[in-house]
């Protein structure tokens, strides 16, 4: 999954095209990224409340060619002006390439904007750290049920009249890491035979790294999926042209390969960590209790129409609305 996902050359992001495979906010409608950056705004007010003298910084992990950034910092920039001055935006994207190329493409906006490819390599700051679909992509184990043991799949290369053909192919084998045999205590009662339930041991030493970068304010995350309860399976999934896609091995680096967020691991992570939670909601919640539908397209034009369907799109329960979650963490600082 590392490697079909994020090849420098032929990995899936390397050269996803926006908009062929999936949506994502950012994509749909800015009205996402308005409601974004006044939540950040409100949310750099109260560290500034606690750390009077600390510079301000905006910390998007994952922030790909820039297109929320810009958004982002639009908004920042047209409604809280004051904030937009004293922040410095600081993009996190592990292709270099591409992270300078959002660097440049973003120095019209007049706004600070700085970047690593590697959160680690970053200074301890205080602000607001945010992600958008960034954990859902990160790697996965894969255990399965196999002749009524919980296993974990290999990929091999498969071999056709004794030669490799180039093609691989996944089969049951032991458990690669002695952290896994929890994860596969937890799930063997109710996985299926055959059945397959992602574990993503990552998310919890990200969440980890974020709350060492972080001195004081908040961590904001959007990303699908759910609070899990031990034992519930959670399948890997693979897209290809908006539809789910059966074989994940078929077409590598040019499918998503992905996994719903478990957001109770992630709490459990961040809580470890010395983060509380402030906020946990879906993104319909989040948006229409902020005033997403202040900002729905007017006019009877065809273009307003399609406008405010891809708003809509934002919050209905069929599109992102229920399936997105919204986590905000804290560090430093009171509740909401």
């Amino acid at each position: 999954m590392e490697t079909a996902l994020y090849d420098p050359e032929r990995g899936f992001y390397a050269t996803r095209k926006p908009q062929a495979d999936f949506y994502t906010a950012p994509e749909l409608h800015p009205a996402f990224a308005n409601i974004l950056a006044a939540e950040i705004a409100q949310r750099l007010a109260k560290v500034r409340e606690q750390r009077p003298r600390s510079p301000l910084f905006v910390v998007e992990m994952g922030s790909g060619t820039g297109r929320l950034a810009r958004q982002v910092l639009t908004a920042l920039r047209d409604e809280h002006p004051r904030w937009f001055r004293r922040i410095r935006y600081v993009l996190i994207e592990r292709s270099e390439k591409v992270l300078l190329d959002s660097i440049f493409d973003l120095q019209d906006l007049g706004a600070g904007v700085m970047g690593y490819s590697d959160l680690s390599d970053m200074p301890p700051v205080c602000g607001v750290f945010l992600s958008n679909e960034l954990v859902d992509a990160f790697p996965v184990h894969v255990l399965t049920k196999a002749h009524g043991e919980v296993r974990e799949l290999h990929v091999r290369p498969r071999r056709k009249h004794g030669r490799k053909d180039g093609a691989v192919k996944a089969e049951p084998g032991p458990l690669s890491k002695k952290s896994l045999l929890k994860h596969a205590q937890a799930v063997a009662q109710d996985l299926p035979e055959g059945g397959t339930h992602a574990v993503c041991l990552e998310a919890a030493s990200w969440m980890s790294l974020v709350s060492r970068r972080l001195k004081a304010g908040s961590v904001i995350t959007v990303d699908y999926g759910k609070r899990f309860n031990p034992g519930d399976p959670n399948p890997p999934r693979g897209f290809r042209s908006h539809s789910h896609v059966a074989d994940l091995l078929a077409a590598s680096g040019r499918q998503d390969l992905t996994a719903s967020v478990d957001f109770r691991a992630l709490e459990a992570a961040g809580a470890a960590a010395g983060l509380t939670t402030a906020l946990f909601s879906p993104l319909s919640s989040f948006l229409l209790e902020r005033g997403i539908l202040g900002l729905m397209p007017k006019g009877d034009s065809a273009e307003a129409w399609a406008e405010r369907a891809k708003v809509k799109t934002l919050f209905h329960p069929e599109g992102m609305g229920e399936a997105f979650k919204v986590l905000i963490q804290e560090k430093g600082a009171s509740h909401s």
